[in-house]
């Protein structure tokens, strides 16, 4: 989500840096198919381990963590939470990267520019699979119902989110609350998962909703900084053909489809840090302080809008 290490918090403390590596650790186990006859990975194991051998900020992973630690979980539970929802983000990431024809992700070659097509739609499958793998050691079983059910939903609606904005590509968009419908269901649906497992797994079910609310309105307000930095890239020509990459959906296109001129860039500020600080306030209500860090986040993007 972000560009460097400088935009996110120096929140994270020794026992949070060995927890990412053992996430990490536990996915060549995850990864790995069950084979008497071979300990090498297939294809589509090696490229879905490349993809998240690149790194990324983990932005996800740290906001369960995070939460977790807030709410008294165990670090177990926590990690465990942590790691299905970097994983169900990164299978979204290869196969957003192959239908965007993005050719590069976190400065090296993206898995279908390294791998082929084919083995992209493998790979994310695959991190899919190994998500609800690394859910399923949650040390109440009790509660796995609840949190398979609701990772789900939140993975269905991201699917969703992300058919609307291929839809919505080519066509003339002047609709602020279809924009932000679609910002929401692609981003915030997984961004709020974290805090959503991890309330419900410490019984405070009932702020669920509030988690989702900060996450939606941070989705929305991250998207339009992005926009407004990627504005040429995003409404720039394409070449036409097979690896053309498709025109993305921008917030100043939007506002000027509607009529906003000149004004369209001050609009989308606006909007903007309307939406990250009602993600600030809404991540302050919840217990235990589980929304520190999305609060954090929301403010230093503000700062940067």
């Amino acid at each position: 989500m972000y560009a460097s290490t400088a935009d996110v918090p120096a929140l994270v403390h020794d026992t949070v840096r060995d927890q990412t590596s053992a996430m990490d650790a536990w996915l060549v186990d995850l990864l790995q198919p069950e084979t008497d006859s071979t300990n090498t990975f297939p294809t589509s194991a090696r490229a879905a381990h490349y993809h998240v051998a690149a790194g990324g900020q983990r932005i996800r992973f740290l906001l369960a963590l995070d939460a977790g630690r807030a709410l008294g979980l165990t670090s177990g539970d926590a990690v465990c939470i942590a790691t299905a929802v970097e994983l169900l983000h990164n299978a979204s990431l290869i196969h957003d990267d192959l239908q965007d024809r993005d050719k590069f992700r976190r400065g090296l070659p993206s898995v279908w520019a390294a791998f082929g097509e084919d083995i992209a739609i493998c790979s994310g499958d695959l991190l899919l699979s190994s998500a609800y793998a690394a859910l399923a050691t949650f040390s109440s079983p009790a509660l796995l119902p609840g949190l398979i059910s609701l990772s789900h939903a939140r993975t269905a609606h991201a699917i969703a989110g992300q058919c609307a904005d291929l839809e919505a590509r080519g066509q003339t968009i002047d609709d602020v609350g279809a924009y932000e419908t679609i910002a929401i269901a692609k981003s915030g649906a997984l961004l709020g998962l974290p805090l959503e497992l991890a309330l419900v797994a410490s019984g405070y079910n009932n702020s669920s909703a509030v988690a989702r609310r900060a996450a939606d309105a941070f989705a929305v307000g991250y998207q339009i900084f992005d926009d407004i930095t990627d504005f040429g890239k995003d409404t720039g020509t394409r070449k036409a053909g097979h690896d053309s990459k498709p025109a993305s959906l921008n917030i100043l296109s939007v506002l000027r489809a509607a009529g906003h001129g000149a004004d369209a860039g001050q609009l989308a500020r606006t909007l903007g840090l309307k939406r990250l600080r009602t993600a600030a306030d809404d991540a302050a209500n919840l217990p235990k302080r589980s929304g520190a860090l999305l609060r954090e986040l929301a403010l230093r993007l503000a700062a940067r809008l």
